[in-house]
């Protein structure tokens, strides 16, 4: 007789592709191995000698509405790019394309924090990694319509920097992150 062992199956569902009305709920720091560590670069040719690459995770809450035990919550998507904000960074790009009025000199220092709250027009697409995983990735982010109705961020979410064991004292003392819809001008970081 065989002794069988199966893989529980993922009852994931990635975010579907598409336009979504969203709010940015957090940023923080993620490193990740760098796959060039010891290839030259293709501009400078110097010798990549990086062990990790730091990356800034940008997390949004849709208008694509999912049930989770029973509750209907916003969809759930994230933009990954390099921390850098040097003039051709992808994270530049990004954000000045949610923000078309920043200007150069507002990405002197850069405060991601400043975005929390902020309603984006979000364009997301699917990638597919070596194992077949399908993932959902925010690739552009614009203004949303005036008048748009934005996800609400809940007001027991825990950003990714705070995520330790808190006891319910301490979780009574946290300040949600509130939206900005109406004042979108003041951002310079």
């Amino acid at each position: 007789m065989s002794t069988i062992i199966e893989a529980p199956k993922s009852n994931f569902v990635p975010h579907p592709e598409g336009t979504f009305i969203g709010i940015m709920r957090d940023a923080f720091l993620s490193e990740r191995p760098n796959p060039w560590k010891g290839m030259a670069n293709q501009q400078t040719g110097k010798i990549d000698l990086r062990e990790t690459i730091t990356e800034l995770v940008l997390e949004f809450l849709t208008d694509h509405e999912v049930e989770i035990d029973g509750k209907m919550l916003p969809g759930y998507v994230r933009y990954k790019a390099t921390a850098s904000v040097s003039e051709n960074s992808n994270l530049r790009k990004f954000v000045k394309g949610w923000f078309p009025q920043l200007k150069d000199t507002d990405f002197e220092r850069f405060d991601a924090d400043k975005l929390l709250g902020k309603g984006a027009y979000l364009t997301i697409a699917h990638n597919v990694d070596k194992k077949g995983g399908v993932w959902a990735n925010v690739v552009g982010a614009m203004q949303p319509p005036k008048g748009s109705v934005l996800p609400t961020i809940p007001s027991d979410y825990v950003r990714h920097c705070d995520r330790i064991e808190l006891t319910e004292a301490e979780k009574s003392q946290q300040h949600p992150v509130e939206s900005d819809q109406d004042n979108p001008d003041d951002l310079p970081f």
